[in-house]
């Protein structure tokens, strides 16, 4: 139903654009631990933000994870860092955190 009403004018209508943008996915290094001496684990990653019903089943590939810990690191906290690596996920764009 029209309600524009106006004396002396008659109107007309141009279309506007409505874009849809992709959302985030955060991958999130997990936080993991060794023991001195011993080899690092194997590196992971969590990936959230997922909308519209969505799951990991959307992502394709994985991140890229590095750390500067080694077998003879000293005791401490090192970094695990994720990048984008071979991920894929169509709608969607990715953030990174570090762990530790």
């Amino acid at each position: 139903m029209n309600t524009l009403a106006a004396d002396n004018y008659t109107f007309s209508f141009t279309d506007g654009t409505l874009t849809v943008n992709a959302a985030t996915l955060t991958v999130t290094a997990d936080d993991l631990g060794k023991t001195y001496g011993a080899g690092n684990p194997t590196l992971s990653a969590t990936i959230t933000g997922f909308v519209n019903g969505d799951t990991s089943s959307v992502v394709s590939g994985a991140a890229s994870l590095s750390t500067t810990a080694t077998t003879s690191s000293s005791i401490g906290g090192y970094a695990i860092t994720p990048v984008i690596g071979a991920l894929s996920a169509t709608n969607y764009t990715f953030g990174f955190t570090k762990a530790r």
